[in-house]
């Protein structure tokens, strides 16, 4: 349970102004969104955003506020670091968009996402979790990177790299993270932000920063990506990190650790899920076929992927790739298309083999996946 339920809000009214920026170190974009009530106007804050050419969003988070919308915001109170009082978004419920709004993709232009180069290395975050015994929880880790660098290896030139294990937080600093989260299952407050808490639904999440540039060729292309692990559970529910049935947690859900990271390094590699659920825009699969509702009657190819939207607590199926999950990765990453290089993104936000400097775009946008597991029987896996 999040700390700030007892002091949540409902802002009901239409979103009038955004205004998307970089926190002081550059770790996160927020937007602050004014909504218009019958009381007068009310400022929230939303982790994610656009500045530039640049957004950060976390997969699948609630709907970006824009001008136009109306809407149902749960909010809750809080501050950061230096005391200073924000209005802090929890949950959006859309009750209509503004006229002319289509949700085209990721990007604005309808790109969704890839990375430049050909590997991304990611850092174990090195207080690993402590509701595994001993060094259970890199074991896993490495094991879910290698489920998928080796059975992708025919088909795609792209490879998931380990760089040494550091005591490292998340945020934008080009360096991709995996964070567990046995304590808290919130982003910490900073000097400029308060800690921004995720569903108590989601096992895991992912958030990406991305350019978003419809007039560039780099649109849609990654430059730093984390996943965290929810372990946050306690005697009264939430989630348990386990691994074959077995933890040291006290939450109430087992969230198999090679299960749902598995999951979550499809979203790293950019890849979406097999169905669509109701906030998702429409799009369509590798043969130009609408990809379907969640909703719908599913084909075993969809419910059975690494990728499906669903799982239930405990399970451990999806720590297996299904061969519509190794398609998804050879199709972003064709053998034929191999970059020839295995480039780290630096501070110029590059990460592809090239004669010249490209300088990183004026703003980023991030994007999250979050992992969510209904208690009693399936959860959402947003990414």
């Amino acid at each position: 349970m999040l700390a700030h339920a007892l002091l949540a809000m409902v802002v009901e009214g239409e979103v009038v102004s955004t205004t998307s920026r970089w926190t002081s170190d550059h770790s996160r974009i927020v937007t602050e969104a004014t909504v218009r009530t019958p009381d007068g106007d009310v400022i929230v804050s939303q982790l994610g955003g656009k500045v530039g050419t640049l957004a950060m969003r976390v997969f699948h988070g609630d709907e970006p506020l824009v001008n136009g919308m109306r809407v149902a915001v749960t909010a809750h109170a809080d501050m950061d670091t230096s005391l200073r009082a924000h209005l802090v978004v929890d949950r959006v419920k859309v009750n209509a968009y503004p006229l002319g709004f289509v949700r085209t993709g990721v990007t604005e232009g309808g790109k969704y996402l890839f990375w430049e180069g050909g590997c991304v290395y990611v850092t174990i975050d090195s207080n690993g979790t402590k509701e595994l015994p001993g060094d259970t929880e890199f074991a896993v880790v490495e094991a879910s990177i290698d489920e998928w660098n080796r059975n992708t290896q025919s088909c795609s030139y792209f490879q998931i790299l380990v760089d040494e294990r550091e005591d490292v937080e998340v945020g934008t600093d080009m360096k991709n993270v995996i964070k567990f989260r046995d304590a808290t299952w919130c982003r910490p407050a900073i000097a400029d932000d308060p800690q921004r808490c995720y569903s108590p639904d989601a096992a895991g999440l992912t958030t990406a920063v991305y350019v978003d540039d419809a007039s560039s060729d780099r649109d849609g292309a990654i430059v730093d990506a984390d996943i965290e692990l929810n372990g946050a559970g306690d005697l009264d529910g939430g989630f348990a990190i386990s691994h074959m049935g077995l933890t040291q947690g006290v939450g109430n859900c087992l969230s198999d650790l090679g299960n749902t990271l598995t999951h979550e390094l499809g979203h790293l590699q950019g890849i979406e899920h097999t169905c669509r659920t109701r906030a998702d825009p429409p799009r369509v699969d590798d043969e130009g076929n609408p990809v379907p509702s969640c909703e719908a009657s599913l084909a075993p190819a969809i419910t059975e992927a690494t990728m499906y939207n669903f799982a239930e607590c405990g399970e451990t199926k999806k720590a297996t790739l299904t061969q519509d999950d190794i398609d998804a990765v050879c199709e972003v990453y064709r053998l034929a298309d191999d970059p020839g290089s295995c480039e780290r993104v630096d501070e110029s936000g590059c990460g592809c083999a090239s004669s010249g400097e490209m300088p990183l775009p004026a703003g980023l946008s991030a994007v999250g996946f979050a992992f969510l597991v209904l208690r009693r029987r399936r959860g959402i896996l947003r990414p």
